[in-house]
Formats: C-alpha cells, structure tokens, sequence
C-alpha cells in the first residue's frame, strides 16, 4: 500500500485551527456548501454522500450514520472549506503534473487512483458509465469514455479510459480544472482521486 502524503495527527489539528478562526458565511459561499446558522455546521456533498461539519469545532459525521467521519474525509473536507475562492472554474483541463508541485506527489497518485481506475475498469468501461452516473458524473468526450465526477461542490475531476486493442492494453488518466488548486492541496488531490475510483466501485454495488 502507497504511505499517505499526510502526517494524519498533525495535519488535522493543523486544519481544525485553521477551521476555527475562519468566517463560516464565507466559506459556506466560497465552497458552494450550505451552513446552517442555528446549528452552526455545514453540509458537505462528497462522492455521492452527505457530511456534516460542525464550525468552529471542525468534527465530521456522515449525515446518515452514527459516529464520526474517517480521519481522511475529516481532512480533505476541512481543506476544502478552508481553502475554497470561490472563483468560477474554467472547464479547462490539465494533467496531475500541471498541478501546483505535482511531481512531489506523482507516484502517490498513480497508485492510489490511475492504476487502480485503469485495473478496474479499463476492459469495463460500460461499468465506469454506470457507477460515474450514480455519482452523478456528466458525460465527456475525452478518450474512448470518460465522465466528469463531482467529487465535492466545486472539485469536478475528469476520468478518461482508452480501451486498449490488440496492440495497446488499457489506459486512463484523470484530470483537473485549471483552478482546481484554488479549491483543494495539490496532496489532497492524490488522495481523493483514489477514494473517487473505491466510490466508483462501491456505487455498482447498490
């Protein structure tokens, strides 16, 4: 297994202090997600479920299950109200690597997202259509299939599969919105695009 580019203990308290000292109205604005005033917390969407994240504790639960949120969605979500502009995305792709510092984080992201979207899905590609539009992912034209996965309210990612042939095996890249590091850590992004591929996977278990 791939180590995480996170030191998860100190990077949650690092995130929940940032958290706390920022103005919840403007997050909720920046990041699309909505805030409830009276109860003080935010509802996340996040591959295809709901998280509530409590402000200023910065504590996540799953909407619909007891208990709180794994120390990774814990993170990534608290990034992503943290860091969210607000600026309206280009829908103008690039590669991992166009990402701030992308090549520190490359082989992490090859091995917890483009290799296992391509293992799982590259000779199952009517599979993918299927469990990206349970994820509510819109059709692209990229590739032979590929679909835009929102992965949380302004983190579109696009997954693109080629088929492969009798020459070529299977292949597939993932991509990003030019402003996606406006939105999230170049780090974070080699986790969630792996935990979008154990989504994908799980939706065509429902």
């Amino acid at each position: 297994m791939s180590r995480s580019p996170y030191n998860l203990g100190e990077t949650l308290e690092v995130a929940k202090k940032e958290f706390a000292g920022l103005s919840p109205l403007v997050m909720a604005s920046n990041s699309g997600c909505l805030f409830d005033l009276e109860r003080r917390r935010f509802t996340v969407p996040f591959l295809g479920s709901r998280y509530l994240v409590e402000h200023p504790s910065g504590a996540v639960t799953h909407k619909d299950k007891e208990g709180e949120a794994p120390i990774v969605i814990t993170i990534l979500l608290l990034h992503y109200l943290c860091r969210a502009s607000g600026v309206e995305l280009s829908a103008d792709w690039i590669s991992f690597k166009e990402l701030q510092g992308g090549a520190i984080y490359i082989e992490p992201f090859r091995k917890r997202a483009v290799i296992p979207f391509v293992r799982n899905f590259g000779s199952r590609s009517e599979d993918f259509a299927r469990a990206a539009e349970k994820l509510g992912g819109r059709k692209a034209n990229h590739g032979d299939v590929s679909y835009i996965i929102p992965a949380l309210p302004r983190v579109p990612l696009l997954y693109v599969l080629w088929r492969g042939d009798d020459e070529f095996p299977p292949s597939g890249n993932i991509l990003f919105d030019r402003y996606a590091n406006t939105y999230l850590h170049t780090e974070d992004y080699a986790m969630i695009c792996g935990m979008t591929v154990g989504a994908l996977l799980s939706a065509l278990k429902q």
